[in-house]
């Protein structure tokens, strides 16, 4: 029966090495993140399994004592094998864990990302379109930073919906210089859904770059990093690795029910478009989970 543990424990590593890899590749997925939540619930069901396994065995080989009073010691437990590779397995996905975490807190959010997924999943996507006329006289975006050269204004630009063009009139429209007829802007929209309305692209999204160029490769960086460290601290107590993979439901459920509760506090951002202070805060305490639950693992096991 041993073999059942060992199949359903390196089953539940590798889906889950697929579900953390998928959360942090470059590819940005808007919610609702239907492969991560798939793959997050195979991961679950893999653990459940090993689970389960390790449970039958237990039962099974504590019968198998019991019928043998005669013998006046226990026979003592198969010694576990070489566990040199799943400390490098363990010690690179916690720290990808807790990355993939972190990685679903970068991205659109709140309102203006509910309303990119949708034009996306309608099949929008962001056209060059020119100005027809201006309304109104624009005035300075920025005016007590002292910046004269961006400008704010209402423009009516002509949008060649599936249907048929329509004139539409976007306020709040920011521009280098003043606008005039016939410059070019970047807008997104769905051709086939007019319904969803259009929207400016920013030119200097701040937040986009930030989390694009510079929070999700430190991430990156610091999640390698960490995982280096963590491998080599694992293989230097390779002989703890080798005894933490028999299962003991004081060691294990503690430790699975701390990972179960960081892939519950993920949900909303596969799903959804929390706030920025609601979304980080859920990705910083699910990415927590991981570390949590080896620091249960090393002290109890």
């Amino acid at each position: 029966m041993r073999i059942w543990t060992r199949l359903t424990g390196w089953a539940t590593l590798l889906v889950g090495y697929a579900t953390v890899l998928v959360a942090v590749v470059p590819y940005r997925e808007l919610p609702p993140k239907r492969q991560q939540l798939w793959l997050l619930g195979a991961t679950a069901a893999c653990a459940l399994c090993w689970i389960l396994a390790s449970a039958l065995v237990r039962a099974h080989r504590r019968t198998a004592l019991r019928k043998k009073t005669w013998r006046r010691r226990h026979e003592p437990w198969p010694e576990a094998r070489s566990s040199h590779l799943l400390c490098w397995v363990l010690g690179f996905g916690i720290a990808l864990t807790s990355a993939a975490a972190l990685c679903q807190g970068v991205g659109p959010d709140g309102g203006d990302g509910a309303w990119q997924a949708r034009v996306q999943q309608a099949g929008g996507m962001a056209y060059d379109l020119p100005v027809q006329r201006v309304v109104g006289r624009p005035h300075p975006a920025d005016p007590e930073a002292g910046r004269t050269d961006e400008y704010e204004s209402t423009v009516v630009v002509r949008v060649p919906f599936t249907s048929g063009a329509r004139q539409v009139t976007l306020d709040g429209v920011r521009t280098h210089g003043q606008p005039e007829a016939g410059a070019t802007l970047r807008l997104r929209y769905a051709p086939k859904q007019p319904g969803l309305g259009v929207r400016q692209v920013p030119e200097n999204d701040i937040g986009s770059f930030a989390g694009r160029v510079i929070a999700l490769p430190a991430i990156w960086i610091v999640a390698l990093a960490a995982g280096l460290v963590t491998a080599i601290a694992l293989h230097r107590r390779e002989a703890g690795v080798r005894r933490s993979r028999r299962f003991e439901p004081w060691v294990h459920l503690p430790a699975a029910a701390v990972l179960a509760c960081g892939a519950a506090l993920i949900v909303p951002l596969l799903i959804g478009f929390p706030a920025t202070d609601t979304g980080w805060a859920l990705a910083c305490a699910a990415a927590a989970t991981p570390w949590l639950a080896l620091t249960w693992v090393a002290k109890t096991s």
